[in-house]
């Protein structure tokens, strides 16, 4: 028989848990490995058309991406010369 508990007006703080965030992430890596996971044990001919499809999709992602930073670019270029024709004009 266990003896009833008195309450106690000093609460022990319960054990702190181990929360890891990483800072570094690597989607790339990621995305290799759950491709390895998901192809362990299967045909090779379709696993070689899968891989190839993967890698067709990932070199669109990284050519819309860099077409996207020389189009702005060349948005902020075109305005830098537009902002400076049109000082020189109010200047003169």
């Amino acid at each position: 028989m266990e003896a009833p508990k008195l309450p106690s007006f000093i609460k022990q703080n319960s054990h702190r848990r181990f929360e890891f965030k990483p800072r570094y992430y690597n989607e790339r890596k990621e995305r290799l490995d759950e491709i390895k996971k998901k192809y362990e044990g299967v045909n090779p001919s379709k696993a070689i058309t899968e891989t190839m499809r993967e890698k067709m999709q990932m070199k669109w992602r990284e050519e819309r991406k860099s077409s996207a930073r020389n189009s702005n670019f060349r948005l902020v270029a075109i305005i830098g010369v537009l902002f400076l024709l049109t000082y020189l004009m109010l200047t003169y």
